[in-house]
């Protein structure tokens, strides 16, 4: 993250040094900030002080100039629907102090949840008290925050990136549902449909059952290749993950990562990465690296379209629960 005990004491230098107007020590500076780091800036005087005032001078200019240029840059800003996990993740190898002061600026609730991970209290500051080291704090939060992919960097935004960790949840469970009656389309006999059912709970049982239903009485069946894969990728996952209790929503993650890809921007991924649990995002990355054999881009393009609309779907809140009208899956 840069040198942040150079910043402050460049600009506490270059305040001391400007007596056009009042300086200020660098003692009050530093008496500013936790022990640590007035331990941390008083050592880095010494060290700078003993050279010779040359020195010093280029040591200074070059310093600030390099402030000058991350504060020149536009600030991004924490989008609120990061983990805190992967903040907390973030932090846990810059010093202390940096880290107090990168929670003080959190917003509240995301704060108190990162403070937690990180086993200590989330401290408030009062701003006016550390304008003297604005400058500084603002290049220090500017590089912690371009860790993380924020809205403005994806073109074009989709309704799937406006999803919240618990809509993405939700929109992951209702997509294996319908993969799940995708792939029972072609299932030739009424036991046969109830016999699957019967692996399900009562909830998702019916909610499949409706979306069987609504794929019947559509005019054209859904495309042999489509069902294909659906069959594939049930199949494989009833075997693979048979005691999993949320298996309809470990399928939707499946196709969810399947289709992806399609979306053409990395970031994209990372956003939606940046949502969820680590331990989640390790199980998608391996489902990322090794997709079915049959997901071939068009395959990987129509998954990606269908997402989106249960995205929306669930946008509109006209999905409040699994019996509701069924969006099926081609």
């Amino acid at each position: 993250m840069g040198n942040p005990t150079d910043w402050l004491l460049a600009l506490a230098l270059a305040y001391e040094r400007n007596t056009a107007q009042q300086p200020i020590p660098p003692s009050e500076l530093f008496a500013l900030l936790p022990a640590e780091a007035q331990q941390r800036l008083t050592s880095r005087q010494q060290e700078i002080s003993a050279q010779d005032d040359a020195t010093v001078t280029a040591w200074l200019a070059q310093t600030l100039d390099g402030l000058r240029q991350r504060v020149r840059q536009r600030s991004p800003a924490l989008d609120e629907r990061v983990h805190p996990s992967h903040i907390a993740a973030a932090l846990r190898h810059e010093p202390l102090y940096i880290q107090r002061l990168l929670l003080a600026s959190l917003p509240a609730a995301i704060g108190t949840a990162v403070a937690r991970a990180l086993r200590q209290s989330q401290m408030r500051l009062n701003m006016d008290d550390l304008a003297p080291v604005a400058p500084v704090l603002n290049a220090i939060r500017q590089r912690f925050l371009s860790q993380f992919v924020s809205a403005d960097q994806i073109a074009p935004l989709t309704v799937f990136d406006e999803l919240t960790e618990a809509e993405l949840y939700r929109v992951a469970h209702a997509v294996g549902v319908a993969e799940v009656a995708l792939a029972s389309y072609d299932l030739p006999t009424t036991e046969a449909v109830t016999a699957l059912l019967r692996r399900f709970a009562e909830a998702e049982a019916r909610a499949i059952a409706e979306q069987i239903a609504a794929l019947r009485i559509r005019p054209r069946p859904p495309a042999a290749a489509r069902r294909e894969f659906a069959r594939q990728l049930v199949r494989t996952a009833m075997t693979a993950h048979k005691r999993d209790p949320e298996l309809v929503t470990t399928l939707g993650w499946q196709v969810i990562m399947v289709a992806l890809p399609a979306a053409g921007d990395a970031n994209r991924l990372a956003f939606a990465f940046q949502k969820l649990p680590p331990k989640l995002v390790r199980r998608l990355q391996e489902w990322l690296d090794a997709p079915p054999s049959t997901a071939r881009p068009e395959l990987q393009k129509q998954l990606f379209e269908d997402v989106s609309r249960w995205a929306q779907h669930h946008r509109n809140q006209s999905m409040p629960d699994l019996s509701g009208a069924a969006v099926a899956l081609e």
